[in-house]
């Protein structure tokens, strides 16, 4: 690929911190600056254009505040019920967000969580269905679970996080990280749901490029297709993550996470295009446009 001729998203982050405290006097105000400038600053250093800013609303503010055109937010709901309910539709209408995020399971455990399996968030998907807010769902290895939700929801846009595998270092390892793919690959038959390909290097077991990825990711395009991909790097998480193939105490790179699918020959350019920004802007209505 010659050259880049579409938008970088990246639609996953989490907020940032410095390597070392702000100290005690320091205005929360200026610390959410620092961190607003830290992403930014990490985002232009391997060439990515905008951001999905999953955090605390503080910082998703601070951060469209000083680059309107860079970040967008994703609110994760911690409530369940009337409550879930009403803060969707007040999501819904907040210039700062482009979707919402469930927490369907437990990451430390990797089992549903009791807010799913009791019906609580029942009323958050209601709502989100009738409002029109994109969901994000962190499925941890559970994507098969979440089939009786998309049919009762079929207008519901629903983005799989994570590939919906359970990832380290935050969640428990496994020896075969893939081995729950089959339950997110069942779910490619409905067509609003789509899937995020986030942290995928902490999928590999090798260094940079993470060849070994493909024989596990060509099934997942196949079943979704590009129009249904997004790319994340989730880099802030991969910094507290060793790489694959050589043990290295850095975290895996920025830049990896993009490269390996940015300058791969697995897939075409209008491929790219498609899982790298194009449908964040068509799924979440996003309109940051290149150029």
């Amino acid at each position: 690929m010659k050259s880049i001729d579409f938008d970088i998203i990246d639609a996953q982050i989490h907020q940032p911190a410095p390597g070392v405290s702000f100290g005690e006097d320091l205005p929360e105000d200026v610390k959410l600056a620092i961190n607003v400038e830290l992403a930014r600053e990490a985002m232009d250093s391997v060439g990515v254009d905008a951001t999905l800013v999953v955090a605390a609303l503080p910082y998703i503010d601070a951060c469209v505040t000083r680059y309107p055109d860079r970040f967008i937010g994703v609110e994760t709901f911690m409530l369940g019920g009337d409550e879930l309910a009403r803060a969707v539709e007040r999501a819904r209408g907040d210039r700062r967000l482009a979707a919402g995020r469930l927490l369907v399971t437990d990451f430390r455990t990797t089992e549903l969580s009791e807010s799913f399996r009791s019906g609580a968030m029942d009323a958050g998907f209601e709502a989100a269905a009738r409002v029109g807010l994109p969901l994000f769902l962190s499925t941890h290895g559970q994507a098969a679970a979440m089939q009786p939700i998309i049919e009762r929801h079929p207008d519901l846009t629903i983005i799989i996080d994570h590939v919906g595998l359970s990832q380290h270092p935050v969640s428990p390892s496994r020896d075969d990280p893939w081995d729950r793919l089959e339950g997110l690959l069942s779910l490619g038959a409905f067509d609003n749901v789509a899937v995020k390909l986030c942290g995928v290097p902490l999928l590999s077991g090798e260094a940079y490029p993470f060849a070994d990825v493909w024989r596990n990711l060509d099934p997942v395009i196949s079943a979704f297709g590009p129009e249904r991909l997004m790319w994340a790097s989730d880099y802030t998480r991969l910094r507290m993550a060793q790489a694959g193939g050589p043990m290295r105490n850095r975290g895996c790179l920025y830049s990896e996470s993009r490269d390996m699918l940015l300058y791969s020959d697995e897939i075409d350019r209008d491929a790219k295009a498609a899982i790298f920004g194009g449908t964040v802007k068509r799924l979440l209505g996003w309109p940051l446009r290149a150029g």
